[in-house]
């Protein structure tokens, strides 16, 4: 049977921990590049402001923060920086990624449900409830230096638990909202049937990385084990939530020409095509 526990094994994952971190770091550093079109044309004023487009600059830019300052803890250069206080940043950085991510979902269901304030108010509080989860991770997480390397020592697996099942949870509840939503909305637009694929497929992205992440803690094999993991679902749940805001910025000649020919459901953010490069999920 596996000694989980044993120093030499403990070694060997610290190294594909490190392999994974570089591999997320050039894989979103790529992403990050090629989908980089809108802060572009935010920049050249060529795409005019909108407050929905605030989540998705957070998101994409904590972790790409994130991913920069976990490659600078675990270099082969010695830094000066307090390893708990550089882990809290990390943290920091990726939860704020996660929740600008779900928050760019949260976004779409607020306005779909415009003439609903009651339910307008639920997703401000499931909102609320899902950031209260993330901050209260980052204290629930201790890290100390290894061998000369800075490594989560310890985490609050309940605190981990809950927020990754209130995620799942939260993701569904928008998933449903939205449906439930667009259902109500007397439309034929493509818009309609494109808003509810995302989210299904978001759905499922998030859930099937989530499922893995809640596993490991569950099974609480070793630290490393724990949190191996972590950085890839954050990952996916970053890209897959950027994909979704640029389909809306990049709105289909179906859904034009459909618009056009009659009054329909309003786009829910900019619509604006700008130049572009292929993304992650077109290559």
């Amino acid at each position: 049977m596996v000694d989980w526990n044993d120093p030499a094994l403990e070694a060997k994952l610290g190294v594909l921990s490190v392999q994974l971190l570089y591999f997320i770091l050039g894989l979103y550093s790529w992403e990050y590049i090629r989908s980089s079109h809108v802060e572009i044309a935010l920049l050249r004023r060529q795409l005019p402001f909108r407050w929905p487009l605030l989540s998705y600059i957070a998101a994409r830019f904590s972790f790409l923060i994130a991913t920069i300052l976990l490659a600078i803890q675990f270099s082969p250069f010695h830094t000066n920086a307090n390893c708990q206080s550089m882990n809290s940043v990390i943290i920091f950085a990726t939860n704020a990624a996660i929740g600008c991510s779900t928050t760019n979902l949260m976004i779409r269901t607020w306005l779909i449900w415009k003439t609903s304030y009651l339910l307008r108010l639920l997703l401000v509080l499931l909102l609320l409830g899902h950031w209260t989860t993330l901050v209260l991770f980052i204290s629930a997480t201790r890290a100390s230096t290894r061998s000369g390397v800075c490594m989560i020592q310890s985490t609050n697996l309940a605190y981990t638990s809950a927020a990754v099942i209130y995620s799942m949870l939260y993701d569904f509840a928008l998933l449903v909202f939205t449906v439930i939503g667009l259902w109500r909305m007397p439309s034929s637009s493509p818009l309609w049937k494109t808003l509810v694929k995302q989210g299904v497929i978001y759905f499922i992205l998030n859930l099937a990385a989530n499922l893995i992440l809640l596993a490991l803690n569950h099974l609480n094999l070793n630290p490393i084990m724990n949190a191996i993991f972590a950085m890839p679902a954050a990952c996916i749940c970053t890209i897959a939530s950027n994909q979704v805001v640029l389909s809306l910025l990049r709105p289909s000649p179906d859904y034009e020409s459909d618009s056009t020919s009659s009054g329909q459901v309003p786009p829910l953010t900019t619509h604006f095509t700008v130049p572009r490069f292929p993304s992650v999920a077109e290559a």
